[in-house]
Parts: structure tokens; sequence; C-alpha cells
């Protein structure tokens, strides 16, 4: 009796254990992204009449984080997002093109109420780098110093079910400098945003 009473103790003990690691567990996510804003690096101009600009602050986003659980403030949970993205915005054109990249990687301090999740913290660029080349009219790179930066973050969960399982749409702002040889440039701006955790 007392190796049975025994076994189901560890038992339970080893599924409260197991419930609680996968509550706790981190949550790995993709995301991806467009943003808009900064200073304009260059503007190219079109035979139709059109033009299009590569910016400091803007361009597409893909990349992947992991979230972690830290603690409860007052039933309020604390977790921490560490992101690692690629994000670049460019110029094509039948005579050459110009590009402007860089590798954000994220360090946000979060919360959620609801279905709401909102962040702070830092992010740090690695590797901006600016190139354009038109025919051998203009062409060149310019490498920036790595940058860091603050940003701030708010999401929003999508209702459960069907394919939105998981994902999430956000709004993002980057507080960002960044400097070369040349001056300063600034890569402040907003994102638009959607992720999934799985």
């Amino acid at each position: 009796m007392k190796t049975l009473n025994t076994l189901l103790a560890i038992a339970i003990s080893t599924a409260t254990f197991s419930a609680s690691a996968t509550e706790d567990a981190p949550a790995f996510g993709l995301h991806f992204g467009l943003g808009f804003g900064g200073d304009t690096l260059a503007e190219v101009e079109f035979d139709d009449g059109s033009d299009q600009e590569v910016k400091a602050g803007a361009g597409i986003i893909l990349g992947g984080f992991v979230e972690a659980p830290l603690n409860d403030i007052n039933g309020q949970p604390i977790f921490a997002k560490i992101a690692f993205s690629y994000m670049s915005d460019s110029v094509n054109a039948t005579n050459g093109d110009a590009s402007f990249t860089r590798f954000p990687f994220d360090a946000l301090l979060m919360t959620q109420v609801d279905r709401i999740k909102l962040g702070a913290g830092i992010t740090y660029h690695l590797n901006p780098t600016y190139e354009v080349d038109f025919g051998g009219i203009v062409s060149g790179e310019a490498e920036f110093d790595n940058a860091l930066g603050l940003a701030l973050e708010a999401n929003l969960e999508l209702p459960e079910g069907g394919y939105w399982d998981g994902v999430e749409v956000g709004l993002r702002y980057t507080s960002i400098s960044y400097k070369a040889d040349g001056g300063d440039v600034d890569g402040s701006g907003l994102a638009i945003t959607m992720g999934t955790t799985f």
C-alpha cells in the first residue's frame, strides 16, 4: 500500500511539474513586416515620372524570436523577447539598384493584457550598409557603425481558431541613428508586423 501511495505521489508530482514546465516554457516564433520612415538615402526617378526612395528606417523585415517567461508582478505576466532579423530597403531599376541593409538584434521586456502584448527595450543594428550601383555612373558602398537604439512594440493576438492560431499583428516604433565618417543618418521609423509562435 505504501508503495502504491508512493508511486501515485510521484506520478502526481511529475504531472504537476510537466504542466508547470509547459506553461513556463519559451515560445519560439517567426515574424515579418514592413518599415517606414528615416532619412532618405537615395531617390530614383523612373522614365514614367514615378520615383522610389531608399530610406534609413524603411524596408522589409524577416526574422525569428523567442519569448521567455520571467515572473508575475501582481498577477501581471512579465516575459523577455529576444529577436534577430534581417531588414532591407531597396530600389531596383533597369540600369542599376540601391539598397540599405542591416541586422537588428532586439532585447525587449514584455507584458500581456488579454490578447495585447506591450513591450519596450533596446535594439542593436549590426552591419548597416548602403550600396548603390547605376551602370558605372554612380557606384559605391558605405558601411555605418553598429548602432544602439530604443524600441517600443505592441502586438495583438488574433482570435483562436482555424488558420489564425498563434498569429499576431503588431506595430513597432524604433528610435535609432546610424553613424559614419560623413555624419549621422536618422533610421527611426514605424513598422507593421505579423508573427506566429510554435
